[in-house]
């Protein structure tokens, strides 16, 4: 299932500002590139779904299932998503500045190239995620739950 083409005005690919989606089951879903900007999608499950490049900047995506979604150069500036599954996601080179990801199940993410600065990593569980080139604050490394076996930004490997 695709939802391109979709329109908000006059922009193609996108949906208006602050759309409510709170809940919805969009698993495996196409939305690759999609203006989402302060969309709220808690709740939702969006596993697998095809985010890439999605602009998703102050969307509320606490309690969201991501697993496994490919989240590449996604823009979640300011995004808010404590609580949420996100458990081997791609999120090579998504723009994560200033979000929330408190408590967030990131096992095996793919944070290649990311950008943490700034981000809210309390209680974050990063055992197995890939973070080499990552642009992080090693006090935001301090507040994760674990690094265990995930490779670091250096490209070395987390101890606990």
């Amino acid at each position: 299932m695709a939802l391109h083409g979709w329109m908000a005005g006059d922009k193609k690919g996108s949906m208006k500002t602050g759309i409510v989606l709170r809940g919805v089951d969009l698993s495996g879903v196409d939305l690759s590139g999609l203006y989402l900007m302060n969309a709220i999608l808690s709740r939702a499950d969006l596993s697998e779904a095809k985010l890439s490049s999605a602009y998703l900047f102050g969307a509320y995506l606490c309690r969201t299932n991501l697993r496994g979604a490919d989240l590449s150069w996604a823009d979640l500036r300011e995004a808010d998503m404590e609580g949420a599954n996100l458990y081997d996601a791609k999120l090579h080179g998504a723009d994560l500045r200033k979000a929330n990801l408190q408590e967030v199940d990131m096992r095996g993410a793919d944070l290649r190239e990311a950008d943490l600065r700034d981000t809210q990593l309390m209680g974050t569980d990063l055992r197995g995620a890939d973070l080499r080139d990552a642009r992080v604050t090693p006090e935001s490394l301090g507040q994760v739950a674990s690094l265990m076996s995930a490779f670091l930004p250096d490209g070395s490997r987390g101890e606990g």
